[in-house]
């Protein structure tokens, strides 16, 4: 498996890439590499995944032509509990225990249901060609996301008799309600304290977490979960690939044996001349998909050790979850501070 070193400490643990290209030519050996990926640190590259490159700097560029606007001409589609539209400065705190600052980020959030709304449009300034150019973006994540938990489905070893490798197809259909979001974000230019998290150290609420970046790096992934000696490892740019990680879902599915591993993003020296940009998309289950281990030889029915921080999610659905995350990090009726 070919890897890049993506680690503070050269000596400690690596962010795996994967050659997706596998999928089609080996999809057990891309599953097994997945898999130990997920494992181990919760975090891997794909190379050769299938998005096109034009299709993602165009949605870079509609990103930046958004968030570089006067504040007041990005506030008409705010953000509410139905995670849609504009999150300013501030407004979000994914460390809620440990922040006492919201994160220094701007964000907009589009959900499938919203991809031909007026919301959407806002975002591309009414150009209804780019507007569809968001959805046909979002439809290749969502395919390529629908592929990647293929790869889980056959790592896991879920038996033919509950769909196997198939398993996780309708439980993330596109077609179905769920709380599955395209998300661009805007880091912006700032001086800033190198210990003090630009978004706060958190884990992804849903299956799998699809991440695009440009130009500056800055997201840190905790790997303590194994590697207790390296906390933090650094997730660098590189370059036509795309980061995938492990989200709470995926982890109380396989009670723990799967890695919904920590992640943050802090300052990077860069950032005192340019801003930094990144687009996420945050693949859920339908919303009535329940979060109970599934069938699979590998998982036990004990909860591991550390995976105990997700118990009260046992007895909940995917959109009850989502619901319950976002409550503890959103501040909805924050006061919108002047540039």
């Amino acid at each position: 498996m070919t890897t890049t070193s993506a680690s503070k400490d050269t000596s400690g643990p690596t962010i795996p890439v994967v050659d997706f290209s596998l999928f089609a030519s080996d999809p057990e050996e891309c599953a097994r590499q997945i898999g130990e990926a997920a494992q181990n640190i919760g975090f891997f590259y794909l190379k050769n995944h299938g998005v096109p490159k034009d299709l993602i700097d165009r949605m870079f560029r509609d990103s930046e032509a958004f968030f570089q606007q006067p504040l007041r001409s990005k506030t008409d589609h705010l953000i509410g509990p139905h995670n849609i539209g504009y999150s300013p400065m501030k407004s979000e705190r994914l460390d809620p225990e440990h922040q006492v600052v919201g994160d220094l980020k701007e964000a907009y959030n589009v959900r499938k249901y919203s991809i031909d709304d007026d919301s959407t449009s806002y975002f591309v300034h009414g150009d209804k060609s780019e507007q569809q150019q968001v959805g046909i973006f979002f439809k290749e994540l969502h395919k390529l996301a629908v592929s990647i938990m293929e790869c889980f489905a056959i790592a896991l070893k879920v038996p033919e008799s509950a769909q196997g490798r198939h398993f996780f197809d309708q439980s993330h259909a596109w077609e179905e309600s769920s709380g599955t979001t395209l998300r661009f974000l805007h880091y912006p230019q700032q001086s800033g304290d190198p210990s003090t998290p630009l978004a706060g150290s958190h884990s992804d609420y849903g299956s799998i977490t699809l991440l695009m970046q440009k130009d500056i790096a800055g997201l840190e992934v905790q790997a303590s979960r194994v590697h207790r000696n390296v906390p933090w490892v650094a997730a660098p740019v590189i370059p036509d690939t795309i980061l995938v990680n492990i989200g709470d879902h995926l982890q109380l599915w396989t009670n723990g044996l799967l890695k919904s591993t920590k992640h943050r993003v802090m300052y990077n020296p860069q950032q005192l001349t340019s801003s930094r940009y990144s687009i996420a998309c945050f693949m859920h289950a339908n919303d009535e998909t329940r979060l109970d281990p599934i069938p699979s030889p590998l998982i036990t029915q004990e909860m591991r050790a550390e995976a105990v921080e997700f118990e009260e999610a046992r007895h909940m659905n995917a959109k009850e979850y989502l619901a319950f995350r976002l409550g503890r990090s959103f501040v909805y009726d924050l006061p919108i501070e002047d540039e």
